[in-house]
């Protein structure tokens, strides 16, 4: 494979990422992928073989270029995986296809979901947080966070930003931190809550 090959391939899989993320797989064509890269969709089968080896190849992609940025980030600041915000147009790009990549059932995407539930949770282990359901609370918390960047556009829509900006990233991952550590609920209700879910669960096992 040459040079040329090399950056065609590259160019194809960054057009799918970038229209797979805003439309979904099934509402995205070879043809459409073609035109955004430039290329004819022959050469798209030549290098992929068809739209599912395609996804998989931007699945695979994906799942590295974050763990690399994770990696950076944890060598620079020593940041905790399971909570790493990010502001970079790429890295808010490559978390809203995998948001999609999972609603689209993408296989790959929901093993790395479950990844990060996996190390959030031993976080929270080790720290003896999470409550009574350390595992379900790390579920809870990786849904919530990963919402952000599925619903990142919609979200700058009605805050009045430009969606896929720094500045919109900054004001949306601000207003999650400002909710999660001043929860809207009293800590007498949510303890009422969780006494009320309690008996739910035993009056359904009963």
């Amino acid at each position: 494979m040459n040079a040329e090959d090399l950056t065609a391939r590259a160019r194809i899989r960054d057009a799918a990422i970038r229209l797979f993320t805003e439309r979904g797989m099934e509402k995205t064509s070879i043809l459409d992928i073609a035109k955004e890269a430039g290329v004819s969709g022959g050469l798209i089968r030549h290098h992929f073989g068809s739209k599912d080896g395609l996804r998989e190849a931007c699945d695979a992609h994906v799942h590295d270029e974050l763990l690399r940025f994770k990696l950076e980030a944890l060598e620079k600041g020593g940041a905790d995986a399971g909570f790493l915000p990010t502001f970079d147009p790429r890295q808010l790009l490559l978390r809203r296809y995998l948001g999609r990549a999972m609603i689209d059932g993408s296989e790959a995407a929901a093993r790395q979901f479950a990844e990060i539930v996996d190390e959030t949770e031993a976080y929270f282990r080790a720290a003896d947080l999470g409550g009574p359901d350390p595992r379900a609370a790390a579920a809870a918390l990786v849904a919530m966070t990963g919402g952000l960047f599925v619903f990142h556009g919609p979200m700058a829509d009605v805050l009045g930003e430009t969606p896929n900006t720094h500045e919109a990233t900054l004001r949306i991952m601000a207003a999650a931190g400002h909710v999660l550590t001043h929860p809207p609920a009293a800590p007498e209700e949510l303890a009422k809550a969780r006494e009320a879910l309690s008996e739910l669960d035993s009056e359904r096992k009963g």
